[in-house]
């Protein structure tokens, strides 16, 4: 999968950069139906179809046909190429599932693509052109979608333009009236053959190019539309003649005459509110969950597998846990499959680039369909060990699951208890659904006593510390000078680094305090010690924080004279932060609440002294030789003491930043602690061991799964709550739209209130003998050259055309005007005006 952020388009589905997908089907199709039909036209293509064959065999979806027409190739060289995919030349496994359908002269690319149709014996036809690629995953993730959403005609996907163009194209079939104007997508797309059919298939006679724009324009035409999969999925290959034989493309009067002969064709789509949309298919209360999948897919099994379901692909020290997990389980020969139940997935290229086997659910199912997804991948894939980290979905799946797929064992992993947040957070979970675990791993000694004294079993709770990769997190000096140099920070300098993701539980407004705090201690020091601090991340309170640090002076952009010490970097790559590790010199965290920080880890193996928060775990791994760690302060609300805990942080901050022996001591301590005992590779073997003592105690002590009636109702349970989870979300939304519009309301009501009072006022002002004088006095012309001189030769008109609430301050703010006011105060004309006006009388 391409990287959107940082993308490398030569290193697409086909190459050998790519991780071996390794799928086949277990066992042979027989004589039933396959749940898709893959069609390509083939027209001497060359070589370079070798590419598309390997992306279309290595599909996680194996059961499939694919049907290669080829439409009266004359090439030789092709013909070859051709000749290896005929019975004959093929596999075992795969003869009778590769067809090469021969056309005996060219009749263009709409007739190869019905040609192609009318040979499908599935339901679902996928076409892709006979150069272009598609990632791994992209037939499952194309036929459920369509199974989710069977009001969808057809689907489709992102796509990346490679070869003599790159780019990434985000445009599709959620366009929708985008299609009257432009053709916006490729070709590449499953269809159901109903649909095919239902729209009279492809246009035979348009062999110019721009067949597949009128057969979208077409469909739609009859009320069909389709959908996107948002994931770069189609790789679309570029060539410099990429148009020279499609006299459509190439020719922009013929092009424009396509356009309009289309308008002609099918009126009624382009007048208002005439191009169909796909409607979503709102989730209604208690929705049905079916528990069968609705196309079968048994994958042969040639190694050990695991399936792991997380929340989201996204920053985050639990997410890094993860992505290290897969890692080295795919190292170790595991095959690896991650689903993920939420919604957010930033980081879905980095796990793709360990695993092609990655499931974003939210972006081809609804939450309905969840549930008979994650069994079909367990039935499909038979993995031995099925874990849950942080996804309270896949809590609620878990009886579901364990009814229907008893093979696996089911382990969970838990970071940090969540106080504020359910009772506990994932852990609570945990602990509640440890009938129907076989073990729980926890990352600390803390979470697994906090666990057993949550009703878990002492036997059943096991700590795999989460460890840091001390290859990749090192003192590195070539990397320190570099990254300090761009910065422009001195060699001298004491640098700290706060890199975290920004949202209440790093306590980021501590942060901004304890850095202020820090600024007036070093600067009323003896020494006064330069220092640097960086702020790296991302999150919910990132404009909080930064309009808290401007607020503060403390941004470096916003006091360049005086050098603010804080750096925003936002967020960090993670093959960047071992270098901004390594030009640090102390890791600054102070949490609310942690299991034990990721962070830390990777702090310590680099070399740098801690200052950070006394909670969860954190003690088990930062010693007194390694670091500091500070009790939290809390008022009598339970909250946090700000100013106490910011104190406390600045001192201690301050101690290591003036005592430099010290620091570099501690420094060398947590970096051997970690060589140590906190070793990446560690834990890897830790959790193989795990995994084994969980099939050992489901072997000789077995959980008791829930009948299969009750398990669905649990998921259907389970699907309501996010239903509900959702809709609060949006009310939430809503009720903040809303008070934002009311505050406007208030504000505009409150201004022309104002306005009014000021015209009032300043009626009254103008009309009294007093102001008229001081007007007659500045129509003089001495006056009246000296105000051209000082604002202008509009000076009178520039006054009227301001609004009625600064003109009065502007008035009252006048030596005319308060020279008139002071003389009011003065008798006898401040006892004429009480006796003749009242005592509030002003001007």
């Amino acid at each position: 999968m391409i990287d959107p952020i940082e993308p490398d388009f030569g290193n697409h589905p086909a190459s050998p950069r790519r991780p071996a997908a390794r799928y086949a089907p277990d066992g042979a199709q027989g004589g039933t139906p396959p749940a898709v039909s893959v069609v390509t036209p083939y027209f001497n293509t060359g070589a370079i179809f070798h590419e598309t064959a390997r992306c279309i065999l290595n599909q996680s979806l194996q059961n499939f046909e694919w049907i290669i027409v080829n439409d009266g190739s004359t090439d030789p060289e092709s013909l070859l190429v051709l000749d290896e995919y005929r019975a004959g030349a093929l596999a075992p496994e795969w003869r009778g599932r590769v067809r090469v359908i021969d056309h005996k002269v060219n009749h263009g690319l709409p007739a190869a693509r019905n040609t192609g149709f009318r040979a499908a014996r599935a339901d679902l036809v996928y076409q892709i052109d006979a150069d272009d690629l598609i990632e791994p995953t992209t037939l499952e993730k194309s036929a459920w979608y369509l199974a989710s959403h069977p009001h969808a005609a057809f689907v489709g996907s992102w796509s990346v333009g490679f070869g003599a163009k790159r780019y990434l194209w985000t445009k599709g079939f959620h366009d929708g009236p985008a299609f009257l104007d432009n053709n916006i997508v490729t070709a590449t797309s499953m269809i159901r053959r109903t649909t095919h059919d239902a729209i009279g298939g492809c246009d035979e006679t348009i062999r110019g190019g721009m067949e597949d724009w009128d057969y979208w324009v077409r469909a739609a035409s009859c009320g069909l539309w389709g959908g996107t999969i948002p994931e770069h999925l189609d790789w679309y290959r570029r060539r410099d003649n990429q148009h020279d034989d499609w006299e459509n493309l190439s020719d922009t009067t013929r092009r424009e005459a396509f356009r309009a002969r289309l308008r002609a064709m099918y009126p009624a789509l382009f007048e208002a509110g005439g191009f169909p949309r796909l409607e979503p298919h709102w989730p209604v209360p208690f929705e049905t969950v079916l528990a069968d999948a609705p196309i079968s897919n048994p994958l042969r099994k040639d190694r050990p597998r695991i399936l792991i379901i997380v929340p989201w692909l996204r920053m985050g020290g639990a997410d890094r846990f993860n992505l290290d997990l897969a890692r080295l389980l795919a190292d170790e020969g595991w095959g690896v499959t991650i689903a993920a139940t939420g919604k957010g997935h930033p980081w879905l290229a980095r796990f793709a680039s360990i695993t092609p086997d990655v499931f974003c659910m939210d972006h081809f199912l609804r939450a309905a369909d969840q549930p008979r997804f994650l069994r079909a991948l367990i039935d499909s894939r038979r993995p031995d060990v099925v874990m849950l980290t942080n996804s309270s979905p896949g809590y609620m799946f878990l009886p579901f699951l364990r009814a229907h797929c008893p093979g696996p064992v089911y382990v969970d992993f838990n970071h940090m208890e969540e106080p504020h947040w359910r009772n506990g957070g994932h852990p609570r979970s945990g602990a509640a659904m440890g009938a129907q675990l076989d073990l729980s791993i926890v990352s600390s000694e803390h979470l697994r006593s906090w666990m057993i004294s949550r009703g878990a079993e002492p036997d059943r709770v096991r700590v795999c510390y989460t460890n840091a990769d001390t290859s990749l997190h090192r003192p590195d000096p070539a990397a320190r000078a570099k990254v300090r140099a761009s910065l422009g920070i001195g060699p001298g300098e004491c640098v700290i680094l706060y890199a975290a993701r920004f949202c209440p539980q790093k306590q980021p407004h501590v942060f901004a305090e304890s850095v202020a705090r820090l600024r007036t201690l070093a600067e009323r020091h003896a020494d006064r010690p330069a220092f640097t601090v960086l702020a790296a991340g991302d999150g919910e309170e990132r404009d909080a924080l930064r309009s808290h640090l401007a607020r503060l002076g403390l941004l470096r952009a916003d006091r360049p004279a005086a050098g603010g010490p804080v750096v925003m970097l936002g967020e960090v790559p993670p093959e960047r932060v071992p270098s901004l590790l390594a030009a640090s010199d102390i890791f600054f965290l102070p949490s609310q609440w942690e299991g034990i920080a990721l962070a830390v880890y990777e702090a310590m193996s680099t070399g740098l002294a801690v200052v950070g928060a006394a909670v969860g775990g954190q003690r088990e791994l930062v010693t007194p030789e390694t670091g500091l760690l500070l009790e939290r302060v809390t008022g009598h609300d339970g909250q946090t003491d700000v100013a106490a805990e910011a104190e406390g942080y600045a001192q201690a901050l301050l101690e290591l930043m003036t005592d430099g022996p010290r620091r570099v001591a501690m420094a060398a301590a947590a970096r051997r602690r970690i060589e140590t005992h906190f070793e990446l590779a560690d834990m890897g073997g830790r959790m193989l061991d795990l995994f084994r003592d969980a099939r050992r105690l489901a072997d000789a002590s077995p959980r008791i799964a829930l009948p299969e009636s009750l398990a669905r109702e649990t998921a259907t349970q389970a699907v309501e709550v996010l239903r509900l989870e959702d809709l609060t979300d949006y009310l939430w939304k809503v009720r903040a739209e809303h008070e934002r519009m009311l505050g406007e309301r208030a504000a505009a009501a409150d201004a022309a209130q104002a306005e009014r009072a000021a015209s009032e006022r300043l009626a009254q002002i103008e009309s009294s003998r007093s102001w008229r004088l001081v007007r007659a006095c500045k129509s003089l012309p001495p006056y009246g050259v000296l105000a051209r001189a000082r604002w202008g030769r509009n000076w009178r008109l520039e006054e009227l055309k301001l609004p009625p609430t600064r003109r009065l301050a502007m008035i009252e703010s006048s030596r005319s005007y308060r020279l008139i006011n002071a003389l009011k105060s003065v008798p006898p004309w401040s006892t004429y005006v009480r006796v003749r006006y009242g005592p509030d009388e002003r001007v």
